[in-house]
């Protein structure tokens, strides 16, 4: 019986570790011969100084997610095939997910989202095989939980304070900035305690966390003095346009006015014509006068803005700030000029 068993053996390992290597002798060969398989087989990886090690699974942020499954193995023979076996508490059966070396090393695969199941529970484990079927090999496995949410939004960190809302609704998000919503189209709102807020829309689809970056602003701060102080560049500018474009008149009217007929000393030009320049002069002036005073009212507005303590300050800043008397700023306004007055 040793005899017979030694033979098995060394045929199979000559015939590349077939285990049916006796499939045309009597019973009771193919029977000694089957132990003898099931022992030479177990020994495979062991022979070829192979040892599969570090199986990871990532853990799914989501239902319907895909998931990377990885490992690593000391040896990589032509002959050998490394599965990830994946049975899933929410389906009937097992699935074999091949694992191929990647650029970094570890030998990798992507799980099916079809797997990720709503609150499935997920066992891997990892399967050494040639040509015949499955290797004798140290058990490994690891199981995860799929989420029960189908979509989820990550703002990042989220400051003390802030309220976090989804279509007008309060949100708790999680240490990471996370939290789950349904696939679609939402609205997602930040508000610091600060009073300072940012809103966008996001489509999330189903297996999928929406990445969004929020970068709040007060209403009334910095960004109302941005508007200020352009409107008031833009005034000042086109009064002085109005202004450069009455004295232009001005000159016209004079050079008119001093022409006459050759040979007496008649006016050269009718009278109707220098009454329509000087019309001209004075709508322009009186419209440039307007555009800079109201340049210089919205000059005074975007200094007040600029200067006016920000909210969103450290605490002890705005105490200070507090303690200070608040800017006061006003607008002079004269017949020739236009100037600002105030106290800092």
């Amino acid at each position: 019986a040793e005899a017979g068993q030694a033979a098995c053996s060394k045929a199979i390992i000559a015939a590349g570790y077939d285990p049916e290597v006796a499939r045309e002798q009597s019973p009771k060969v193919r029977t000694a011969c089957k132990a003898a398989a099931a022992e030479e087989r177990s020994k495979r990886l062991s022979r070829a100084n192979v040892t599969l090690s570090a199986l990871d699974v990532q853990k799914p942020e989501v239902a319907w997610q895909p998931i990377r499954i990885s490992a690593t193995s000391s040896q990589l023979p032509a002959w050998l095939r490394v599965v990830a076996r994946v049975t899933s508490s929410a389906l009937e059966g097992s699935f074999d997910l091949a694992l191929a070396p990647s650029l970094e090393g570890p030998l990798r695969g992507t799980l099916d989202p079809s797997w990720m199941r709503p609150k499935a529970r997920i066992k891997v484990e990892l399967v050494a095989q040639d040509k015949f079927g499955d290797l004798a090999s140290p058990p490994q496995s690891a199981e995860v939980e799929v989420p029960a949410a189908e979509a989820r939004v990550a703002l990042g960190e989220v400051p003390s304070g802030a309220v976090v809302s989804v279509d007008g609704t309060e949100v708790k998000p999680d240490s990471n900035g996370s939290f789950p919503v349904a696939p679609g189209t939402h609205t997602i709102e930040l508000e610091l305690s600060s009073g300072a807020s940012a809103s966008t829309k996001v489509d999330v689809e189903r297996g999928s966390v929406a990445r969004v970056a929020l970068s709040p602003q007060r209403s009334g701060g910095r960004t109302l003095a941005w508007i200020a102080t352009g409107t008031s560049v833009a005034l000042g500018a086109a009064g002085g346009v109005m202004l450069f474009s009455a004295a232009s008149r001005a000159s016209e009217i004079e050079e008119l006015s001093q022409k006459r007929e050759e040979g007496t000393n008649l006016p050269a030009t009718e009278y109707s014509e220098i009454a329509s320049k000087n019309d001209d002069r004075q709508t322009f002036a009186t419209v440039g006068t307007a555009l800079l005073i109201g340049a210089g009212v919205t000059a005074a507005a975007a200094i007040t803005l600029w200067l006016w303590p920000d909210k969103s300050s450290k605490t002890g800043d705005a105490k200070a700030s507090a303690s200070r008397q608040a800017p006061r700023v006003a607008a002079r306004i004269g017949p020739t000029s236009i100037g600002l007055s105030g106290t800092f």
